[in-house]
């Protein structure tokens, strides 16, 4: 159930609209004046939608400003700005302010619940647009690997790779495949502005996609887990991209390959990454690259790390591979207290030891052992950064809201 806020100055109006959207299934909160709403944020923000009256009475701030404070908070939130006073000025300001929408007042009901529908699909289905070089700025350095051998491989992999083509990641859970379909991107991208698309459920509509493809010189569609699509609606997607001469690459990231699968006709590039344990010679070097990135991130230098470590981390499978060794190397140095500490074998073997007792996840259902997971790994975070929600978000590359609202969902209590 989508939650919605209603911002408005006449709380007859704040009524009217929340039974509206609560017959129609959505949960709702209403506030009258600028003073309610920072209540709200204050206490935990958790809204998918605000409706913001541009023109709101014996309030410090009008609709412009909370718009515009809002998005400033919470980047992915959807606003719909709506007036008793409107013309094509509004709606233009409020759009550059960062509304999603505008919507005059009084409205009709069927309308607006067509236009809040309408924009919550978009979010959902299209187009989680990552800006992603505030993520590559910190992945450049977390690297995909941190050893000149793989990445001179990926390098080799990727080189006559060229754009308008379809590419299959294979790969276990954890070993970056994201990463990969960045650096691709990256690749072929002619400037900073090309965008990276990670579509997770829904793809984007054929209008969509054209009004998308009329707007930007290239993107990448990145189908996050293609066995989670519909084939049929893949291949088509696949022939529309290819006929309408759209200047996109797709990829396509998947952990179990069939080789039997038609699907596997359309594709141009098959790039496989294999799990750490075959790869256990880099596993050292990995773990020096990570323990290095995050000791310089708390200590602002460089750490001391005893080499008898090496054979304690090839003792360990790394079911998680990379992403289960990056966060044992984070934990590791919040162990340590000062810069002259070295990283010694017997701190990371109780490290490890730890992890393989919890290990206990691997007897739970699917549901039970992500929740178990997502919630030690965000308390793990907060932890990290003092429990600071807005710092956390940052690093994890969430907005506030959706990172409140999983940490309300897995019972974390903030300290």
């Amino acid at each position: 159930m989508s939650k919605i806020l209603i911002i408005d100055d006449e709380i007859e109006i704040c009524k009217q609209v929340s039974l509206i959207l609560s017959k129609n299934g959505f949960d709702t909160k209403y506030v009258t004046s600028y003073k309610e709403l920072n209540s709200i944020i204050s206490e935990g923000f958790d809204f998918d939608l605000v409706l913001v009256d541009l023109w709101i009475k014996n309030s410090s701030k009008q609709g412009i400003d909370i718009i515009q404070e809002l998005k400033s908070l919470f980047s992915n939130l959807l606003i719909i700005s709506f007036s008793g006073h409107a013309n094509i000025d509004n709606a233009i300001e409020s759009v550059k302010a960062g509304a999603n929408d505008f919507i005059e007042k009084p409205f009709e009901s069927k309308k607006l619940i067509h236009i809040i529908e309408k924009n919550l699909l978009e979010l959902k289905q299209r187009i989680t647009i990552n800006n992603y070089r505030s993520q590559i700025s910190f992945h450049s350095k977390i690297n995909l690997i941190g050893l000149e051998d793989f990445s001179s491989l990926i390098e080799k992999k990727i080189e006559k790779i060229k754009s308008n083509s379809s590419i299959l990641i294979h790969g276990p859970s954890g070993i970056g495949k994201n990463f990969l379909a960045n650096k691709i991107h990256m690749k072929l991208s002619s400037n900073n502005t090309d965008t990276f698309i990670n579509m997770n459920e829904n793809l984007m509509n054929e209008n969509d996609l054209l009004k998308f493809n009329s707007l930007h010189n290239y993107f990448t569609i990145y189908l996050n887990d293609f066995e989670k699509f519909n084939k049929m609606e893949i291949l088509n997607y696949h022939n529309l991209i290819k006929n309408r001469n759209i200047n996109a690459i797709i990829i396509f990231d998947t952990k179990i390959l069939n080789k039997d699968d038609p699907l596997l006709n359309i594709i141009d590039y098959k790039i496989e990454l294999e799990p750490l344990e075959k790869r256990r010679n880099e596993i050292f070097g990995i773990f020096k690259h990570y323990v290095s990135i995050f000791f310089e991130k708390k200590f602002d230098s460089n750490p001391i790390i005893d080499d008898q470590i090496s054979d304690i981390l090839n003792s360990h499978n790394w079911p998680g591979n990379i992403f289960e060794l990056m966060n044992t190397s984070e934990i590791i140095i919040n162990k340590i207290e000062n810069a002259k500490h070295t990283i010694s074998s017997n701190l990371v073997k109780d490290i490890i030891k730890s992890s393989i007792q919890n290990a206990d996840i691997y007897d739970l259902n699917f549901k039970e052992a992500k929740n178990k997971f997502e919630k030690e790994y965000l308390e793990q975070k907060l932890r990290s950064n003092n429990w600071n929600m807005s710092v956390t978000a940052k690093n994890l590359n969430l907005d506030r809201v959706s990172l409140y609202r999983k940490v309300k969902s897995l019972g974390i209590n903030i300290e």
